[in-house]
């Protein structure tokens, strides 16, 4: 199945989409940008920074839009700290679609957003020599992941439209690839994710949310 979504303005003037399998916005209405900043760059990476990693290692579950990975991207550059990025998408935007999303424009990254949609997929790309990339394209329940991550952008379509990303099984293979002390953030604040992630070993803290939503969850691996 193809995804054929719908482009439309969201609330801080950056682009979003609606998508044509699963019925629902790729991201926040209130504002797609702001919403990927506040989640995945300042609870996520941030954090981490915060806790003096001088590199980090990222898993996204949804490369979607690529506006994750283009916001992790000029993070990297701005706060010299390496990232090694790896994402998974099931159904991907075509190019002509990417090329127009505002968010290169917006990241004042224009060739690096549009080269990030054109890569190949399943290989490792040395975007720079302190970003390497690479997007699989798969399901996330078949993909066999071999590396560990410090940090896990969770960005699945929420669980009314996609339940089957939200269940105690993947969120424990998402708790195996995770690192000691690393973290995986979700915009989602649905007290049966909660629930599901501390069966699967998360230790769980609902934090402020981006605009239009008052929590979202930041989940932390401790092995004692």
């Amino acid at each position: 199945m193809s995804e054929q979504p719908i482009l439309f303005i969201s609330g801080d003037g950056s682009h979003s989409l609606i998508s044509s399998i699963h019925d629902t916005a790729y991201h926040s209405t209130h504002g797609a940008l702001t919403e990927s900043t506040v989640v995945f760059i300042e609870a996520g990476l941030n954090y981490l920074k915060e806790r003096n990693y001088d590199q980090i290692s990222i898993f996204e579950m949804g490369f979607g839009t690529g506006l994750n990975a283009i916001l992790a991207y000029n993070w990297s550059i701005k706060n010299h700290i390496p990232l090694n990025y790896r994402t998974v998408e099931a159904y991907p935007i075509s190019l002509e679609m990417a090329s127009s999303l505002n968010y290169g424009t917006l990241c004042e990254a224009t060739s690096i957003f549009q080269l990030l949609h054109e890569l190949s997929w399943n290989q490792i790309h040395a975007l720079t020599p302190s970003f390497h990339f690479c997007k699989y394209l798969a399901k996330l329940e078949n993909l066999q992941i071999t590396e560990t991550f410090d940090v896990i952008f969770y960005d699945a379509f929420a669980p009314a439209n996609q339940p089957e990303l939200w269940n105690i099984d993947i969120l424990s293979k998402m708790w195996q690839i995770l690192n000691d002390g690393g973290v995986l953030v979700s915009f989602c604040a649905q007290g049966a994710f909660k629930r599901n992630l501390r069966s699967a070993g998360f230790t769980v803290e609902a934090i402020p949310g981006p605009p239009g939503k008052r929590e979202m969850t930041r989940a932390s691996k401790k092995i004692m």
